[in-house]
C-alpha cells in the first residue's frame, strides 16, 4: 500500500513538473479594424481550449485607418481595441511613431496590456512607459519576451525623422546580446520583433538563446516550420488576416517540443460584440463621404502611386510630383464609390508637401537617391516619365536611363523644374537638390480629397509612368 502511494505521489510530481504554453502572435495589424471580430472569435475558441495562452504582437499595430489613425489621440481607438482583445503584450513597430512622442505616449499609458522594446530610450522629460523585456508565469513556467524595433541605415525607425528626434537608438542585433542572460532566468525565450523577415533570420543565426522569434514589418506569411540555428521564425502577414499559434511542451523546465500553426482568420464568423465595439470607432459620417466614382479596380500599387502624385501635382502647381512607393499604403483599390476614408487609407501619414526648384541633373539624382530611403521601389511621379535599370543584385542601387515629361520632351540637365513631394523623402533622402524648397500648407490625404472631389468618375486602372528593366 506504501509502494502505491509513493507511485502516485511520484507520478503527481512528474506531471507538475510538466506543462504546454500556447503563443499567440500577430503582426502589422495596420489597424485594420475590419477584420478584429474574425479575430476576436478566433480568440475566443482558442482561449476556450487553454484559458492562459499569451496573445502578443508584434508592432505596427496602427497607421491605415482614419478611424484609427486622426482624431484627437491617434492610434487611441486601436488601443481600445487590443485591451477589449485581451492582448498580453506588444512591441513598438516603426508606425507606432508616425505621431510623434506624445501621442505614442498616450497610447502606451492607455493600454491595458505593457509595450516592450529594448533598443529604443527616450528623455526623462519625455519618458515612455516602456520596458526592454517581460516575463509572464503560465502553469509554472517562466515565458520571457524581448521586444526590439528595426533601424534604418541613418540610426531609426522606418519613421518621419522628426518624429523621433527626441528618442535614442541602439542596433537591435547589438542590443539583443546584452540580454542573453535572460536564457538563464526563463524556460520559454521569445524575441518579439519588428525587424522584418530577413532581418530575423539574421538575429537567429545570432541568438541561439531564443526558443521563437515572433516577428514583423515585412508582412511575410510564415507557412511552414522556418527553424534557424534551433530558433523558430514566424511572421503572420499583415492586417490580422493571419494568427500564428505556437505550443511549447515543457518538462523540469526545459523546452521538449513545439507545434507551429499558421491559422488563417478569413473564413471565420465575426465575433458579434466585437464588431459593434469596431461599428462604433466606425461611426463618423465624414469619413463615408463620397468624393468620386472609381471606374474600373485598379491592381497595383504604381497605379494608384500615379493618382497620389497627380493629385499632388494638382492641389500645389508644379511641373513635377515625386511620392515614394512606400507611401502608398493600399496594395489595390476595387471599382466603385471613393470616399475621404479611402483617401487616409492610400496615405494616412500626414506628411507635408513641398515644393523645390530643381534641375534636371538634381532631379535624376534625386529620383535615383529615394529607392534606397524608401526601400519599397521605384517613386511614382507624375508631369514625367522614365525608365530605369534595375540589377538583379539585391544591394546594388537602381539607375535612371532616361527620363522626359509627359509629353515626351526630354528632361533639360540644366533646366530647372518646379517640383512637389513630400516632407519625408526631403527629410531621409541622401542626395538633394540645393533648392531646400518650402513647406506647404497640404498633405496627401487632402491633396488626393481636392483632386477626387467632383468628378463624375476616375480610371488609372494600368496607368504607369515608370518602365524598370531587371539587369
Amino acid at each position: 500500500m506504501k509502494k502505491t502511494s509513493l507511485f502516485t505521489l511520484l507520478a503527481m510530481l512528474g506531471n507538475a513538473l510538466a506543462a504546454q504554453v500556447t503563443i499567440l502572435g500577430i503582426n502589422d495589424m495596420h489597424a485594420d479594424v475590419d477584420n478584429l471580430p474574425q479575430l476576436a472569435s478566433c480568440l475566443k475558441a482558442e482561449r476556450a481550449k487553454n484559458p492562459n495562452l499569451l496573445l502578443l504582437s508584434a508592432g505596427d499595430n496602427r497607421t491605415g485607418s482614419p478611424y484609427v489613425d486622426s482624431g484627437e489621440h491617434p492610434g487611441a481607438p486601436m488601443i481600445q481595441l487590443m485591451n477589449r482583445l485581451g492582448f498580453n503584450l506588444s512591441t513598438l513597430g516603426n508606425h507606432e511613431f508616425d505621431s510623434g512622442v506624445e501621442a505614442l505616449s498616450y497610447c502606451l499609458n492607455l493600454a491595458e496590456f505593457p509595450f516592450v522594446c529594448a533598443n529604443v530610450k527616450s528623455s526623462p522629460e519625455q519618458a515612455l512607459y516602456l520596458k526592454p523585456y517581460h516575463i509572464f508565469e503560465r502553469d509554472g513556467v517562466r515565458i520571457g519576451v524581448l521586444g526590439l524595433v528595426q533601424i534604418g541605415d541613418n540610426g531609426m525607425p522606418d519613421a518621419h525623422p522628426d518624429q523621433v528626434k527626441t528618442l535614442q537608438f541602439r542596433s537591435p542585433f547589438e542590443t539583443a546580446r546584452d540580454y542573453a542572460y535572460l536564457r538563464e532566468q526563463c524556460d520559454i525565450l521569445v524575441l518579439l520583433t519588428h525587424m522584418g523577415f530577413e532581418d530575423e533570420v539574421k538575429l537567429a543565426a545570432q541568438f541561439p538563446e531564443a526558443d521563437v522569434i515572433i516577428g514583423g514589418h515585412s508582412h511575410t506569411r510564415v507557412e511552414k516550420e522556418h527553424v534557424v540555428n534551433g530558433v523558430l521564425v514566424t511572421q503572420a502577414e499583415n492586417k490580422a488576416k493571419y494568427l500564428t499559434k505556437i505550443t511549447f511542451d515543457v518538462e523540469d523546465g526545459k523546452v521538449q517540443g513545439r507545434k507551429f500553426e499558421l491559422i488563417s482568420l478569413h473564413t471565420l464568423p465575426k465575433d458579434a460584440d466585437m464588431q459593434a465595439a469596431v461599428n462604433k470607432v466606425k461611426n463618423n459620417p465624414y469619413m463615408t463621404r463620397r468624393l468620386t466614382t472609381i471606374t474600373s479596380d485598379i491592381t497595383n500599387r504604381e497605379s494608384l502611386g500615379c493618382l497620389m502624385a497627380d493629385a499632388l501635382r494638382y492641389s500645389v502647381p508644379s511641373d513635377i510630383a515625386v511620392v515614394n512607393m512606400g507611401n502608398v499604403r493600399l496594395e489595390n483599390l476595387p471599382a466603385g464609390e471613393f470616399r475621404v476614408e479611402d483617401c487616409y487609407r492610400l496615405d494616412p501619414f500626414g506628411n507635408k508637401a513641398v515644393v523645390f526648384k530643381a534641375t534636371g541633373k538634381e532631379l535624376i539624382a534625386f529620383l535615383n537617391a529615394v529607392p534606397a530611403t524608401d526601400h519599397h521601389g521605384a517613386p511614382c511621379v507624375s508631369g514625367i516619365r522614365y525608365k530605369a535599370v534595375k540589377p538583379a543584385a539585391e544591394l546594388q542601387p537602381m539607375r535612371i536611363t532616361e527620363i522626359t515629361l509627359s509629353d515626351g520632351t526630354p528632361i533639360a540637365p540644366d533646366k530647372y523644374y518646379t517640383v512637389v513631394t513630400n516632407s519625408y523623402l526631403m527629410s531621409t533622402v541622401s542626395t538633394l537638390p540645393a533648392d531646400p524648397g518650402t513647406a506647404e500648407d497640404m498633405d496627401g490625404a487632402r491633396a488626393l480629397m481636392l483632386y477626387m472631389d467632383g468628378r463624375d468618375c476616375v480610371d488609372y486602372s494600368g496607368v504607369s509612368n515608370v518602365e524598370i528593366t531587371i539587369e
